[in-house]
């Protein structure tokens, strides 16, 4: 991260990385999230929950864009993102949860923008997203270090124009003191937005690196009938931090690096430190236990 982007995340909020990811990994993401949605009609939309769906729902592990395999488990470490999170969060930061939004001109999509954050993350009462917010989405620097909450990563899988819709922020409200007046948190058509939210522009392949500390939401989508705007988000904490009230399980993806099962790891004061490794460890297989103790038992009550 170089010191024309410190300054420009310092001053806005937010910057944008440029090719983030290669045209293969486009490719692998896109096919991925295509085929999912294709064969199942109700895709995984992330690891962003706050209530159960089901009965049969895991109390601790949503279901995860990782489970897409491929490049969705290349992004949690992603080399050219790396650098970023760990100037915004320090060592030892921790993936919280992803998820993935699509926006198009479909009738049945919500086209609402609902501006969320700001005022130093102390959405409060009134903000539209954590109203019962402890303080997780802040920012602030201090003696040449950057301090932040939940911080978010955008990758964009299309190209996506400003008139378009999509990501658009309150550049500098990351260091408000007044939370954002009701009046301006909603915009049911472009026309209707403030003069001063910013919509970013961006094209396949780039990452727009936010603080949550920042007012932002989605513009309504009036791009092209024949395009849409397909992003994957993956928010990240301190290694002592969480929004999310669900954690991931690392053995739910054989295929991760020792570096990445680190990274999804849940909060806590110590973070992927080898005193604390072991306990993380146990529950997850205490929770492999569960599911074949339940199999066992659903299958002799069909025996019956």
């Amino acid at each position: 991260m170089n010191e024309e982007e410190q300054y420009l995340f310092d001053l806005r909020g937010f910057v944008v990385v440029r090719n983030a990811l290669t045209p293969a990994q486009i490719n692998d993401l896109s096919q991925r999230l295509d085929a999912h949605h294709g064969k199942n009609k109700t895709p995984i939309l992330g690891s962003d929950r706050t209530v159960l769906g089901n009965h049969a729902d895991d109390a601790w592990s949503a279901p995860s864009l990782l489970e897409l395999g491929g490049s969705y488990l290349d992004l949690i470490d992603l080399p050219a993102i790396k650098p970023y999170l760990t100037k915004l969060l320090g060592d030892h930061y921790r993936l919280d949860h992803d998820y993935a939004k699509i926006d198009s001109k479909m009738p049945d999509r919500e086209k609402t923008l609902y501006l969320h954050g700001g005022g130093q993350g102390a959405g409060g009462p009134a903000d539209l997203v954590g109203p019962s917010d402890g303080g997780q989405c802040f920012y602030r620097y201090s003696n040449g270090r950057f301090f932040n909450g939940l911080v978010a990563v955008a990758f964009e899988l299309d190209d996506v124009q400003a008139s378009d819709g999509g990501f658009a922020c309150v550049p500098g409200s990351h260091k408000s003191n007044i939370g954002l007046p009701k009046v301006w948190r909603h915009s049911k058509t472009q026309a209707e937005l403030p003069d001063f939210v910013q919509r970013i522009a961006a094209s396949a392949g780039d990452a727009i690196i936010f603080t949550e500390a920042c007012a932002h939401g989605t513009v309504p989508w009036e791009g092209p009938p024949s395009r849409e705007r397909r992003t994957l988000f993956y928010k990240y904490c301190p290694h002592a931090v969480a929004w999310s009230p669900c954690y991931y399980n690392a053995n739910n993806y054989p295929e991760l690096t020792d570096e990445q099962r680190q990274l999804l790891m849940p909060p806590s004061a110590y973070g992927p430190h080898a005193a604390t490794q072991h306990i993380w460890q146990r529950a997850q297989d205490e929770q492999l236990e569960l599911q074949r103790l339940r199999a066992e038992l659903a299958k002799t009550r069909t025996a019956d």
